[in-house]
């Protein structure tokens, strides 16, 4: 019995898990990886982020890019999907504000986990323009040692 994962139950996976990684790479540096909230839409992981953050500059250069989500801590409860493939990038507004609610209301939990108030600083940085980040997958491979045959 082979330890992947069903499409079903990536998608079921993908829905649940709060956190990605996100792997962008960079000119003469290691890859970058980065936590963050995220969607699995239609197929697609969905990301927003400010327009001016670090990975913004590294995705134009190089939008191939790997999404790890993981789970488990001991040997058999090791669940993962890696996802890579081609993140474009959507400067639209409008549509940065349409795929952060679709993002809350594929995961609610981000409504319960982002604060009520936030500091001043963070308030201001929160209402810079931001960006969508759309992966489309080239491949998923994935894992869940409780199928390996004991």
């Amino acid at each position: 019995m082979g330890i992947e994962l069903k499409p079903e139950e990536i998608d079921d996976f993908l829905h649940r898990s709060p956190t990605v990684i996100l792997c962008v790479a960079r000119e003469g540096k290691p890859p970058l990886p980065l936590p963050m909230w995220f969607g699995w839409v239609e197929g697609q992981i969905v990301m927003t982020t400010n327009m001016g953050s670090k990975k913004m500059m590294a995705l134009r250069n190089h939008p191939e890019v790997s999404c790890l989500v993981e789970s488990g801590e001991e040997y058999f409860t090791l669940k993962a999907v890696l996802v890579m493939g081609h993140c474009e990038i959507i400067e639209d507004q409008e549509e940065a504000r349409h795929w952060q609610e679709v993002i809350f209301e594929t995961k609610p939990i981000y409504r319960r986990l982002f604060p009520e108030k936030l500091p001043s600083h963070l308030e201001r940085f929160y209402q810079l323009p931001r960006a969508v980040l759309r992966v489309t997958p080239t491949s998923i491979t994935s894992w869940d040692f409780a199928k390996v045959n004991r």
